[in-house]
């Protein structure tokens, strides 16, 4: 069994860290996809991308591929480069895949819906839509939360993962010395679900969620990036082809 991983940036595999671990445990083969060079407050993609080779090395991941840092897509922009992403991706994983996993449609990051919308694409293009699925990384519906699941949209299914993988993976948060002012913030949240609640969450994508914004209200990334919903949506809208 063959999993595709596809992320945004350098770090967001730690939102899906727990489930890579399983699979691996499984006999899956994976393969781990980042699609914008994470470059961003002097930070060169080579220090990113070198940061997730080793946390993914650690998990036991072989197979890792830098889309963005290799072909200079930005970070921050990625919705402006949907079709070059998807081209990319396409040209690179030409073997059968059996299960997609992709950043949930959360509004916390731009850059996460719009790596959301390509790996949906390459789903219906290979006909594996109803094996794609979607993992929480951050997102501000109420307060700001990391790892935890929108209501909207309907029901999760929860994995219980044990006390030692959930220690596990927030010590490798500690791996990305670049992004550490962030990681602070994101950290105490995650430490909730990763070791109280001990809860993992994945749901099958829902298509017909993409063609309104992620939740009712102002998204993260509204207030938190300046990125305007109408300008995501209008570069969405010329993408999507389902």
């Amino acid at each position: 069994m063959h999993a595709l991983f596809v992320f945004a940036h350098q770090d967001d595999e730690i939102a899906m860290a727990t489930r890579i671990r399983f699979l691996l445990g499984q006999g899956a083969t994976v393969s781990c996809v980042f699609l914008t060079n994470g470059e961003g407050l002097g930070v060169a993609s080579p220090i990113r991308d070198e940061e997730s080779r080793r946390v993914l090395t650690r998990l036991g991941v072989t197979r890792m591929h830098f889309l963005g840092s290799e072909h200079a897509i930005p970070d921050g922009a990625l919705v402006e480069h949907l079709e070059r992403a998807l081209s990319l991706l396409e040209s690179r994983i030409t073997e059968r895949v059996d299960e997609i996993y992709c950043l949930a449609w959360e509004g916390g990051h731009a850059d996460h819906d719009a790596s959301h919308l390509v790996a949906v694409t390459f789903a219906s293009r290979h006909g594996i839509l109803e094996r794609c699925y979607e993992m929480p990384l951050y997102q501000g519906r109420v307060l700001f939360q990391t790892l935890a699941p929108l209501r909207a949209g309907g029901p999760w299914t929860s994995r219980a993962i044990k006390v030692n993988e959930g220690l596990l993976v927030a010590r490798l948060c500690w791996v990305y010395t670049s992004q550490r002012r962030s990681w602070i913030g994101l950290l105490p949240t995650a430490l909730i679900r990763l070791v109280v609640m001990r809860r993992e969450s994945t749901r099958r994508v829902d298509v017909a969620r993409l063609r309104a914004r992620p939740h009712e209200g102002r998204l993260f990334y509204e207030r938190r990036f300046g990125v305007r919903w109408d300008d995501f949506e209008r570069h969405a809208r010329a993408f999507m082809r389902f």
